[in-house]
């Protein structure tokens, strides 16, 4: 808590209402609360504020507007001072990319986490989660003498414009400055994703690649084909393998979205998914083939004999040659051992499809009304 000097106190206590998505925002939320409450405090000397994280689904892929009433209510029944809302969704406007979007009537705001982009993103959400909840309370309370409304960290920032609505339930809306925007969305949205955590999820497929590659090692014919493959072709399987399994787990799965094709706004953003979806299975299926590589690289080198390769390959071997080996046997029993198996948690694979989690969460408030 921030503590004041002299002889000013806080006339009151305030409370910020961080209202966020599961999963993914819930992991920025946490972090990121007491020091938006410190900001906040730093700003405001005359309250004491506090900052009140729940977590719970909500639709915001359409923004702010479909939510408002639900979000009043619950703001109500909490009895916050000021609502500030985090997704992880991305949200469109007129072919825009929209960061946060702020209630006319409500002190009540929206911020699309990827809009942000992948870079200090912890920074970047604690600072605009303070500086809406220091403007919403500003321009909202009576006992404030506001000017104009304006966190400063949306407003002075070269790659967000803000757009003065002059009716409607939004009041303003700021969005990407440039055409960057999407590059800078995508980058965020894999940043939301966290393509690394599919690693546990394929631990069952890394598992039966492991067992077959420990058959494929001892296999002199294996050590032939790597060694008159050469690089360049090596390098093409390496390629063909993870693009299959990444095709494989699209299908398996059902992860590819086909919009309706007389809707540009949602021919759009299926095209937002399946890029983020197709980039972050990309991501998790490499990191898993550099781990399994390691696996074989290191089994290599304990079970081939450097005489009896030597051998077989009827010249002297180096390190490279039992690279070669592991890298053939690696990208070889990703695609028969692995291919072959199931999944041992679907729930993270489904968690890098943004169409997935979107309806996922529309099923969860549904069901909940």
């Amino acid at each position: 808590m921030q503590e004041h000097s002299g002889d000013v106190k806080p006339s009151s206590a305030r409370t910020l209402g961080v209202l966020a998505e599961p999963e993914v925002t819930a992991e920025f939320a946490e972090r990121n609360g007491r020091e938006v409450g410190h900001l906040l405090n730093l700003a405001d000397e005359r309250h004491d504020w506090s900052v009140v994280i729940e977590y719970q689904d909500f639709t915001a892929g359409n923004g702010l507007t479909p939510m408002l009433d639900s979000l009043a209510k619950h703001r109500t029944l909490r009895a916050w001072d000021v609502m500030v809302c985090l997704t992880d969704l991305p949200i469109r406007f007129e072919g825009r990319t929209v960061v946060a979007e702020v209630a006319l009537g409500e002190p009540i705001s929206l911020v699309s986490l990827p809009a942000l982009g992948a870079v200090n993103i912890d920074r970047r959400v604690r600072t605009a989660v303070a500086d809406l909840g220091w403007a919403m309370h500003r321009h909202f309370d009576p006992e404030d003498d506001a000017g104009e409304f304006g966190p400063p960290s949306l407003h002075q920032s070269r790659r967000i414009e803000t757009a003065v609505l002059d009716d409607g339930p939004i009041a303003f809306r700021y969005v990407s400055a440039t055409r960057l925007g999407r590059g800078r969305l995508l980058a965020g949205m894999l940043r939301a994703n966290r393509p690394w955590r599919l690693v546990f999820g394929l631990r069952s497929a890394m598992a039966a690649a492991i067992a077959t590659g420990a058959f494929a090692l001892v296999t002199d014919t294996i050590w032939q084909l790597a060694d008159l493959l050469g690089a360049p072709r090596l390098t093409l399987l390496m390629v063909l393998s993870i693009s299959s399994m990444v095709f494989w787990i699209i299908t398996q799965h059902d992860l590819w979205e086909s919009p309706r094709r007389d809707d540009a706004l949602e021919r759009y953003k299926a095209s937002l998914y399946n890029t983020s979806t197709v980039w972050s299975l990309m991501i998790g299926v490499v990191i898993s083939y550099v781990l399994l590589f390691a696996a074989v690289l290191l089994a290599a080198a304990f079970t081939i004999d450097d005489a009896l390769l030597t051998r077989t390959l009827q010249h002297p071997v180096t390190v490279w040659d039992f690279m070669e080996v592991a890298w053939m046997t690696t990208s070889a029993t990703l695609i028969g051992g692995a291919l072959g198996s199931g999944f041992e948690s679907k729930d993270d694979i489904l968690r890098a499809a943004y169409g997935q989690r979107e309806r996922h969460r529309r099923q969860a408030t549904d069901e909940g009304e």
